[in-house]
């Protein structure tokens, strides 16, 4: 099974940076930071074809599960991952050969939260999924703040699922 995080964050070495680092520590996956490509919002005109994200997802195509690593923003993904989903209109309108590949692909997310778990987060990753024709293996939410007892002592939980469904193994 090969796989690939596509990385969207605020900050590419912030909480959910250390949280993927702890997950996959040195299982040799490939990291695509969303903050280092030129992804442009959608266009209805197609104006942006020219931007970072028609390349990204040919490269993406290569891999068969999807790791979304996010951190949780307003309850929902990042904006960097919101723009990059926005994206895939692209594909269902002007590059079908690309939205065809997708199906069959698989699709996990690792999001990372400060305050309050995210309740129905996984909704539109599921839905998203459905859509495309990908299948969706589910989330793990992991907690990196310092106040909240039984969200930390959830992190484990929630570490060790990534690393089942993921098939990580740490030697």
């Amino acid at each position: 099974m090969t796989q690939v995080i596509i990385f969207g964050s605020s900050r590419s070495f912030g909480n959910t940076r250390k949280v993927i680092d702890d997950i996959l520590g040195f299982s040799g996956t490939p990291l695509f930071d969303l903050n280092n490509f030129d992804i442009s919002p959608f266009d209805y005109e197609h104006r942006n074809q020219n931007d970072g994200f028609i390349p990204l997802i040919q490269e993406l195509i290569a891999y068969d599960t999807w790791i979304i690593a996010t951190p949780v923003y307003w309850y929902n993904m990042s904006t960097q991952h919101k723009i990059f989903f926005d994206r895939f209109s692209d594909l269902l309108k002007i590059r079908k050969d690309l939205d065809r590949k997708l199906r069959g692909k698989k699709l996990f997310v690792i999001a990372s939260f400060g305050d309050s778990y995210p309740k129905g987060f996984e909704d539109t990753f599921e839905q998203i999924c459905e859509y495309l024709g990908m299948e969706y293996l589910g989330s793990s939410f992991i907690y990196s703040g310092t106040k909240h007892e039984e969200y930390l002592e959830q992190n484990k939980a929630h570490t060790d699922k990534a690393k089942l469904k993921l098939g990580i193994v740490h030697k």
